[in-house]
This record gives C-alpha cells, sequence and structure tokens, in this order.
C-alpha cells in the first residue's frame, strides 16, 4: 500500500446562533389609527456556541464569534498522527485521526437557567473523508447532538475523521455546523 500523506488539514466549525430582533408597531399597527400610537419590541437572541480546546485534544482556532477550527496536522496512514493532542489507527482500507474538544452554550439574559437542544450538520458536500461525533457520523441532514443541554455548561467531545487510503494526498477540510436552541 503506498503512502498516503494528508498535508495540514482543517475541520471547521461553523456555529450558528443569529440574534433576531423583530420589531411590530408603529403608529398603524395592528388597525389603529395614528392618533393611538401602540409599539410593541421583542427583542430575542439565541443561544451561543463556542468551540473550545479540550485538555486532551488539538488546539481550537478561533477566526471569530461563532467560528473556530480544528487543525489536525499533517497525518499519514503509515506515519499516522503528527499533532499533539490527536492520535490515528489504521483499518484495512483507511485510517482514523482522533481528537477531543469542548463545547459550551451561552444562553441570552433572562434565560440563563433554561435548557437547549443542539444539531450539528455536515455543510460541506466531499464524500472522500467521513465525519464523526461522539459515534454519530455527520450528514447533511441535522442530526440531535445534545438534549437539554444547560446553558452555561460545556462539555467534552470526540472528533474522529476517516480517510481512505486511495484519498490523492493533499489537504482535506470539512465544515460542521452546530445550532443551539432554547426548549420551551
Amino acid at each position: 500500500m503506498p503512502s498516503r500523506h494528508i498535508l495540514p488539514s482543517v475541520i471547521q466549525t461553523v456555529l450558528a446562533g443569529f440574534p433576531l430582533l423583530v420589531f411590530l408597531g408603529g403608529s398603524t399597527a395592528f388597525g389603529q389609527t395614528a392618533a393611538v400610537p401602540r409599539s410593541i419590541s421583542l427583542l430575542t437572541a439565541a443561544p451561543a456556541i463556542t468551540i473550545l480546546s479540550a485538555p486532551a485534544g488539538v488546539p481550537v482556532r478561533t477566526f471569530a464569534a461563532g467560528n473556530a477550527a480544528l487543525d489536525l496536522g499533517a497525518v499519514s496512514y503509515f506515519k499516522g498522527a503528527s499533532a499533539p493532542g490527536e492520535s490515528s489507527r489504521k483499518n484495512s482500507g483507511s485510517f482514523v485521526i482522533s481528537t477531543r474538544f469542548a463545547l459550551r452554550v451561552d444562553c441570552p439574559a433572562g434565560s440563563a437557567s433554561s435548557l437547549v437542544d443542539v444539531i450539528m450538520t455536515r455543510v460541506d458536500a466531499d464524500a472522500s473523508h467521513a465525519i464523526a461525533i461522539d459515534g454519530t457520523t455527520l450528514g447533511s441532514a441535522p442530526q440531535i447532538f445534545l438534549q437539554s443541554m444547560p446553558c452555561g455548561s460545556a462539555g467534552e467531545h470526540r472528533l474522529d475523521v476517516e480517510v481512505p487510503v486511495s484519498t490523492p494526498a493533499g489537504a482535506i477540510g470539512s465544515t460542521v455546523a452546530f445550532v443551539a436552541t432554547l426548549r420551551k
């Protein structure tokens, strides 16, 4: 089997949690005339997700709020993992690179004692490698990642990237989106 080197690869994690600002009202809202002004302002914000380095994982690079990456470094079937905080194992036709990361969810003021559900989705369509988090293989359809997670809490998770030995040498990268919603 020829040596297949995968050059520095980045698993980019896009975190979603967009604040929603809704204005209802004005001088003619709800059928009222201009003489009886009515207005209602609602401001809601989604929980914020932060990806953090785990003590036994690779470093996390944070690019901007809600955008982080795990750099898995140069890896190969024969030489294994190259970055501290990651491991690799060989299968008959592939190798798996594993590392750990932490995920924290912070909620808007007034909902700090609430619970959130977190879903995950693989955004890219690259079929040259498989990605699993905590043993769940990611696909393009949203999947439940965490249920009833308390706001303000964090947890450690395992990322596995399985690369077939037939993959040409070079960089690989994937994007995973996490979305947290407040439970009602």
